[in-house]
């Protein structure tokens, strides 16, 4: 994974930050890595902080990786997306809820934690 990868466990969730340059190939593997690890740990609520990561996403990209999600992150696992302007965004929320997927995606932490407590 061509990306940088910080995990740790907060007081009620895992939070995964993750820095570099966007690729498809990297972002499908860090929520593949956002899997292992919070079945590892047994912790179902997870902060993915992907604001550090720089480029665009395409379009076609938010597809792909929805549906990835709704593939491999199966409840109780619920994820909140702290995703910059240019990052993921309202297109690949839906397409992943709309396949069962608990995520949100999130302007920072604070919303992210009050997502999660829901």
């Amino acid at each position: 994974m061509g990306l940088k990868v910080q995990i740790f466990e907060a007081n009620s969730h895992l939070v995964v930050t993750a820095v570099g340059q966007y690729t498809l190939i990297d972002i499908l593997a860090l929520f593949d890595t956002v899997k292992e690890e919070s079945e590892k740990r047994a912790e179902s609520k997870v902060i993915l902080d992907i604001t550090e990561i720089v480029g665009a996403i395409p379009f076609m990209d938010m597809l792909g990786l929805g549906e990835h999600c709704s593939k491999s992150w199966k409840q109780p696992l619920r994820v909140a997306i702290v995703s910059r302007t240019g990052g993921l965004n309202d297109f690949f929320e839906i397409v992943a809820r709309n396949r069962g997927v608990q995520l949100a995606v999130v302007p920072n932490h604070q919303a992210a934690i009050e997502w999660l407590r829901y």
